[in-house]
């Protein structure tokens, strides 16, 4: 099954004028879809005295996550990137008013019988101003890490081996899909490791609080460049000041750290608009750089094909520098 997952950040652009949410927590979700006859030996395993096959879906198969995502979208129907959304069996509903909910949380609730699921009504998060989903702390536009998952990675003891440091790495950057094989090789921090890894862990235990993005306001990036890599905002204007919607970073390979200024604090442009791309296309924002140079860049050809490239693609982005 090829149905799509949607993409965690654009559940959570969905949610940026919502003021009330509810999670529904499915009874045993997979269990709850029936497996056709044809198709339940596929499933068999076997014990020291019988033979077994499930009857319903079971976890672990490859085709579970796709299966199950694609029933229940089926089942919230045009409801989804309205009001409803599900990340498998995390389904969230969100309003901008009380009313609002109560209606949709009854229509939601109706599909759902109909499609004759069961919950579990304790883990069900209802009617709330502020709420905790896919792992993140949500209330009044804003969105940080949840306080839990945070806390599991601050008590993580430091790593003896390459993959228990990747672990960790990849935990802190939010469940980044990668299929990047580690070994568990062992290893010995060295001393600017081990301080980066303790200066990682102080900064998730600070306020992480990022806003979710408004479509009815401004944007504006604001970029940088070392030595060593680029590093890049993405805020909105509100009415008290800038506000973060999104951070990122890149380390230069060994060839871009050979690069010009120039072009080293161009990249760290070129790479933050590729990155947020579906923010900004088609709409006016501001880029804020420290590099003078980069002011007229746009406006008249470069001699570097590669300058000259970079140049052609933000031509076809609406911005001020």
């Amino acid at each position: 099954d090829a149905f799509p997952m949607p993409r965690i950040d654009d559940i959570f652009d969905h949610l940026s004028q919502a003021e009330y949410y509810t999670t529904i927590d499915f009874k045993s979700g997979y269990f709850q879809v029936g497996l056709d006859p044809e198709d339940r030996p596929k499933t068999a395993f076997s014990t020291r005295d019988q033979h077994y096959q499930f009857t319903v879906l079971p976890q672990g198969v490859t085709n579970g996550p796709p299966a199950f995502q694609r029933i229940v979208s089926q089942i919230l129907g045009p409801t989804r990137w309205q009001y409803s959304l599900a990340y498998l069996d995390d389904v969230i509903i969100y309003s901008t008013t009380f009313d609002q909910h109560l209606y949709h949380l009854d229509d939601i609730l109706n599909r759902l019988n109909d499609a004759n699921f069961r919950l579990n009504i304790n883990k069900c998060q209802i009617a709330q101003t502020a709420i905790d989903y896919l792992g993140h702390h949500i209330e009044h536009s804003n969105i940080r890490p949840n306080a839990d998952n945070i806390r599991a990675l601050v008590e993580t003891r430091q790593p003896t081996t390459a993959k228990e440091a990747f672990r960790f790495l990849e935990a802190a950057e939010y469940y980044q899909q990668r299929e990047k094989k580690s070994q568990a090789t062992p290893i010995t921090l060295s001393d600017d490791a081990l301080d980066a890894f303790n200066k990682l862990k102080k900064i998730l235990t600070n306020d992480l609080i990022l806003r979710i993005p408004d479509q009815n306001l401004p944007f504006k990036i604001q970029t940088d460049a070392s030595k060593i890599g680029i590093g890049a905002v993405l805020m909105q204007t509100h009415s008290h000041g800038d506000l973060p919607v999104a951070y990122l970073s890149k380390k230069f390979t060994p060839a871009q750290m050979n690069w010009p200024a120039t072009e080293q604090e161009c990249y760290a442009i070129i790479y933050a608009i590729e990155k947020w791309h579906k923010y900004l296309d088609g709409r006016s924002f501001i880029i804020e750089t420290d590099h003078k140079p980069l002011l007229r860049f746009n406006l008249k050809q470069q001699l570097n094909s590669k300058c000259e490239r970079w140049r052609l693609k933000l031509q076809q982005y609406q911005f001020t520098v």
